[in-house]
């Protein structure tokens, strides 16, 4: 018995197999639905992390990242995820008990080498020390290098919006090894995806989060579709011949992700491309620029909190569309996402749920 099969919905002998009854796509079939609970979730993570040699604290952390991505439905940065970091901690791309470096380089200034260890990791350690340089100087900025993944990092713009600050992430450099996302109007691969996260606080629970990869989509999301056997929506991503595709299987096999908004994600991505390289140096995957801004040195947090209550009701009260149940300001799909996880569980397809078992069953983990 695997530790997942008590996951698998159970059907009297008479049933039919739920895969049987599942659409055709690409030639598979597509599985049915189940759920985890989060701290289930978490514990195999954690397990996982820890039989491939992790320290505690480092598993825990990457854990808590992962599992609170998939139950924003993030899905792209979620325990997806895992099996790739199992292949580059064996393969040494990843070094999973890699210092971080964190040095103040000039008044308001930091600089952190991760040592190749996840930018997961050296983001989580980065935000503290932003918040006191930032309440020293009113503003504070922090370059990352030598870093492997950093994982969902609206995470950690969100970390500083709840410190009462304005927190941005982006990252970019990987031109030289990282090339997937075709630049407006080309018809190969030139940049990666490049992405950018803006938070401020919306409640003083929530956080108004703007969370984005400059290319139409984040590859973990084709990562996402491919794992679950999906057609992609369509604008996402081109064939190796430039022709617009909706197999996820094309772009591994030499398309390229199109870029969002047109010549805007484009601009966008080329402004991250010169940060992370021209600036930083050429990465190990990608390097980042992070920007604390304490709000406080601006306004109280009273008549803060008196305008976002003001416009999030503004927001809220707007006629939905047709087909819209209602209008939701950034970050609210995902806190409420996050609460039915909580008390729901996590929903995964029993395509995702096998690859997790097959890297479980080769580490002998058991839940």
């Amino acid at each position: 018995m695997s530790q997942f099969d008590n996951l698998r919905p159970s059907a009297p002998a008479s049933a039919p197999v739920l895969a049987n009854e599942a659409p055709l796509i690409f030639g598979f079939s597509v599985g049915a639905i189940m759920k985890v609970q989060p701290d289930r979730a978490r514990q195999f993570c954690t397990n996982v992390l820890l039989a491939l040699d992790t320290p505690e604290s480092t598993a825990r952390t990457i854990s808590s990242h992962l599992v609170e991505a998939d139950m924003k439905n993030v899905r792209s940065h979620g325990m997806i995820r895992l099996v790739r970091y199992a292949e580059q901690i064996e393969s040494g791309y990843i070094d999973n008990k890699a210092p971080i470096d964190i040095r103040q380089v000039a008044p308001g200034m930091l600089h952190v080498d991760a040592n190749r260890n996840w930018g997961i990791v050296a983001l989580d350690a980065m935000v503290p020390e932003l918040e006191k340089v930032a309440r020293e100087n009113g503003v504070a900025a922090g370059a990352l290098v030598n870093c492997a993944h950093t994982g969902r990092i609206g995470a950690f713009s969100e970390a500083l919006a709840r410190r009462f600050m304005w927190g941005m992430v982006f990252g970019g450099g990987a031109n030289r090894h990282l090339h997937e996302v075709a630049p407006h109007g080309g018809a190969k691969g030139v940049f990666d995806t490049n992405p950018y996260a803006f938070s401020l606080p919306m409640t003083r629970d929530s956080m108004a989060s703007a969370d984005f990869a400059t290319a139409a989509t984040a590859q973990g999301k084709v990562l996402v579709y491919r794992t679950n056997q999906k057609p992609l929506p369509p604008g996402w991503i081109i064939d190796k011949t430039g022709k617009p595709s909706v197999n996820p299987e094309d772009l591994y096999d030499g398309g390229a992700l199109l870029t969002s908004g047109e010549q805007k994600g484009s601009a966008m991505a080329l402004i991250a491309e010169l940060f992370g390289e021209a600036v930083l140096g050429t990465p190990h995957e990608l390097n980042w620029f992070v920007i604390a801004v304490d709000l406080s040195r601006f306004t109280d947090q009273s008549a803060y909190f008196s305008q976002a209550l003001s416009l999030q009701t503004k927001i809220e009260d707007c006629p939905p569309a047709a087909g819209v149940d209602k209008v939701r300001w950034p970050g609210q799909p995902e806190v409420e996402s996050e609460a039915t996880a909580s008390s729901d569980g996590i929903e995964y397809s029993s395509l995702e749920l096998d690859r997790l078992e097959t890297l479980g069953n080769r580490l002998n983990i058991v839940l």
